[in-house]
C-alpha cells in the first residue's frame, strides 16, 4: 500500500507539472524530482494513520499490514533490497511465539517485518525511541525499549514483554544486544538474559539466519543488495522448556550461525 501511495503520488506530479508547464522537454525533470514531493506525501499519509495506530490493539490486522507496507517501502524503494525468503511454512499462524535472529544492519527489523506475516513486535535499544515520529511508532507497536543503563528499567520492559507475547503478539528479538560487527555476518556470543521472554512465556521459538545485510551500508540506496531469510523449523516450548537460557542461547547460536 505504502509503495503504490509513493508511486501515484510520483506520477500524479509529474502528470501534473507536465499539464502546469505544457513542455515536454520538462518532463524527465519532473520524473528526476518526483521522488522528493512524493516521499514528503508518503510521510503526510503516514501521520495520518497515527490515530489509528495509537487506539487500536497491538494485534489489529490494519496495524499489521500498515507497518508490513511500510516495511517493505523501506526495503525496496529507500534501500533497493531483494529479498528471498526460505522456510516460511515454518511460521505458525498463530499461538506464542518469539523469534530470534542475527542482526548487523539496521535494515534488519524492516526485513523482518515485512517477512513475518502477523502481528510483530520487538525491543529496540533506548536511543532509537529519542528519534522524530519513530518512538511513537514503535509505541503504538507495543515494542519496549531496552535501556542498558538501568537493569531496573530494564526488568520492567521484560515484564511487559512477557505479558504481550502471552497476548499473542509474535517478539523479534535480536540476542546479541546489538550490532557488535557490521562486517562480520556471524553472530557472536549471545546473552542468555535474552531467552527469558521465551521461557517465561512459555513462547515457541523459531530461529531465523538473515544473510546479505553487512552489504547494505556499502551498496544502498543506488545498488540492489540481494538478502535472504532462512526461516528455521520450530522450537515448541514443550520441547525446549528443560532448557536453561544458557543451554537455549548456545541451541540457537548453532542453528543461526550454521546458516550464515
Amino acid at each position: 500500500m505504502v509503495i503504490a501511495v509513493f508511486l501515484l503520488s510520483w506520477f500524479a506530479f509529474v502528470y501534473g507539472f507536465a499539464i502546469l508547464f505544457e513542455n515536454m522537454y520538462l518532463i524527465p525533470l519532473w520524473i528526476v524530482v518526483g521522488p522528493i514531493p512524493a516521499l514528503f506525501f508518503v510521510l503526510f499519509f503516514l501521520l495520518l494513520n497515527f490515530p489509528i495506530l495509537k487506539y487500536t490493539k497491538f494485534t489489529n490486522s490494519y496495524k499489521r499490514y500498515l507497518t508490513s507496507s511500510t516495511a517493505a517501502f523501506a526495503n525496496h524503494i529507500a534501500l533497493r533490497l531483494k529479498i528471498d525468503v526460505e522456510g516460511y511454512e515454518n511460521v505458525p499462524k498463530d499461538g506464542i511465539l518469539t523469534l530470534f535472529a542475527n542482526h548487523k544492519s539496521y535494515a534488519d527489523p524492516f526485513i523482518m517485518m515485512e517477512v513475518i506475516k502477523r502481528p510483530l513486535t520487538f525491543t529496540p535499544k533506548m536511543g532509537v525511541y529519542k528519534l522524530p515520529l519513530i518512538g511513537l511508532w514503535l509505541k503504538y507497536l507495543g515494542a519496549f525499549p531496552i535501556d542498558r543503563t538501568s537493569d531496573r528499567n530494564t526488568a520492567k520492559a521484560m515484564v511487559e514483554a512477557i505479558k504481550v507475547v502471552k497476548e499473542g503478539m509474535a517478539m523479534l528479538i535480536f540476542p546479541e544486544g546489538g550490532i557488535k560487527d557490521r562486517n562480520d555476518i556471524k553472530m557472536v556470543a549471545m546473552r542468555a538474559g535474552a531467552y527469558r521472554v521465551a521461557m517465561k512465556a512459555g513462547a515457541d521459538v523459531l530461529p531465523i539466519s538473515i544473510q546479505g545485510t553487512t552489504d547494505v551500508k556499502h551498496r544502498a540506496p543506488w545498488r540492489v543488495t540481494n538478502i535472504k531469510v532462512i526461516i528455521h523449523p520450530l522450537k515448541k516450548y514443550e520441547d525446549i522448556k528443560h532448557l536453561s537460557t544458557a543451554e537455549l542461547a548456545d541451541e540457537m547460536f548453532t542453528i543461526i550461525n550454521n546458516h550464515l
